[in-house]
């Protein structure tokens, strides 16, 4: 093997290679760690600055190694802030210098899938009343690919780099030896055989590592297969009468909703009809505390919005979420897949699913919620006659238990079939049933 009479041979390769793989990784984790944190707390503020953050970080996506290698160096020098240390021409000097290499290749990649997280998931967090952790934890599940690349990047980089740890380290034989300084220092004295043999070695680990952190992306590892089998929530819902009052929604110095006022009671189905652009949507989500003020009935809602999203990879994963987020609630999704006919589907990846069945599999995932109010933005305005009447009947079996509910429609009748009460809206205010527009809403003659 040529390698044995070079600068390093067949005894010391595996050395070398270890300690490579120790700065590196060590480098890669700890970058990892600090600028996925900050990715998750920029991804989540309104910072006036935050435009002027992304510039900076994706400006440093090229900082020269030498330039951090210079830096280091003059910090962990004897005279340096950190020179107390000792940490120059040693293995941390080295982790130190490729950890600010890669800080913002790991920053700026992971903000940008965070911050890919569409807000309708967030606000699906928002509304199944989700921890903080839990959105972390939920946020970083959805940009998980994009994590995974920034890690990738980050490591890539690291264990290529050649000029910061020359001089932070000094490339000393059984010290800070690494394969990029070994392939630099056999080019030198003209081994250009062992430093291509360095070179394919260096090269294989690169490709084992992206190979496997590719491979993880595509492990199922949280993965529910099957739906759960236990017994759902079947009690009655006590007596309530929920109160709205003088809602207001502001956007860009325009009034979307005005002083609207309305409540909702047990045991009562309340409809919510308007011409297209009228405001319902921004009501609905005013309710929930989407828009505007918080809700104090944050707590007593399930809703689904007019364009629902998913969170989840399959529909099993789906239907078990409520489960997950709050442990007093039981995982019955096999009772739930069974009211519009997702029992065989549970493995179903949610990214193929057709409009109609995003809105189907929504509705379901709100009633295992098991709250007392429903709040419904045209849940069936996709759906075939079928599905209609079973999601219809499940909205009076949920009022029959003492439920309130609260859905937008154009359709007028479906409010007059499922109504007990049916409110109009128009250019953001509630007007009252005897007013023209309002009968002419309820005839269908405003309907868009």
């Amino acid at each position: 093997m040529l390698l044995r009479h070079g600068v390093v041979d067949s005894t010391n390769l595996w050395d070398v290679v270890i300690r490579t793989l120790v700065t590196s990784g060590s480098a890669t984790i700890i970058a990892g760690v600090l600028g996925i944190g900050l990715a998750i707390l920029l991804a989540n503020v309104n910072w006036k600055l935050k435009p002027l953050l992304r510039g900076i970080t994706q400006a440093l996506y090229g900082l020269p190694p030498v330039v951090v290698g210079v830096a280091v160096y003059i910090v962990l020098s004897k005279d340096g802030v950190f020179g107390s240390l000792n940490w120059l021409f040693t293995i941390q000097g080295m982790i130190v210098a490729q950890t600010l290499l890669i800080f913002p290749l790991v920053l700026g990649i992971s903000w940008t899938a965070l911050e890919r997280v569409s807000s309708e998931k967030r606000d699906v967090f928002k509304v199944m009343n989700a921890s903080r952790k839990q959105r972390v934890f939920l946020e970083m599940y959805c940009a998980r690919r994009g994590i995974t690349n920034a890690i990738l990047l980050g490591f890539g980089r690291a264990i290529a780099e050649v000029g910061a740890v020359m001089m932070v380290g000094g490339n000393i034989a059984g010290k800070t030896r690494v394969l990029t300084t070994s392939v630099v220092l056999e080019t030198s004295v003209g081994r250009l055989d062992a430093a291509l043999q360095l070179g394919l070695v260096l090269l294989v680990i690169s490709l084992i590592t992206a190979f496997g952190l590719q491979f993880i992306q595509y492990i199922r590892f949280f993965e529910q297969q099957s739906f759960g089998e236990d017994e759902i929530i079947d009690q009655s819902i006590d007596d309530f009468t929920a109160t709205w009052e003088n809602m207001n929604v502001v956007k860009d110095s325009k009034t979307i909703i005005g002083d609207c006022s309305l409540q909702v009671s047990s045991n009562e189905i309340v409809a919510l009809m308007g011409e297209s652009g009228s405001g319902k949507s921004t009501l609905l989500r005013a309710m929930v505390g989407l828009e505007g003020e918080p809700s104090i009935y944050s707590r007593d809602i399930a809703y689904v919005s007019q364009n629902p999203v998913l969170v989840m990879d399959n529909v099993a994963m789906e239907l078990e979420l409520s489960s997950k987020l709050h442990v007093e609630l039981p995982n019955s999704g096999t009772y739930f897949a069974s009211i519009l006919g997702f029992e065989e589907r549970g493995g179903q990846r949610t990214d193929s699913l057709s409009g109609g069945e995003i809105q189907r599999l929504a509705f379901l995932r709100a009633l295992s919620m098991n709250r007392k109010i429903l709040v419904l933005d045209e849940v069936t305005s996709e759906l075939d006659g079928g599905s209609i009447e079973r999601i219809e009947e499940q909205v009076v079996l949920f009022k029959n238990r003492g439920g309130g509910v609260v859905f937008a429609t154009h359709n007028p009748f479906q409010a007059e079939r499922l109504a007990d009460r049916i409110i109009y809206i128009h250019n953001g205010k509630l007007i009252d049933e005897k007013n023209e527009i309002a009968q002419q809403i309820r005839e269908g003659k405003r309907i868009g």
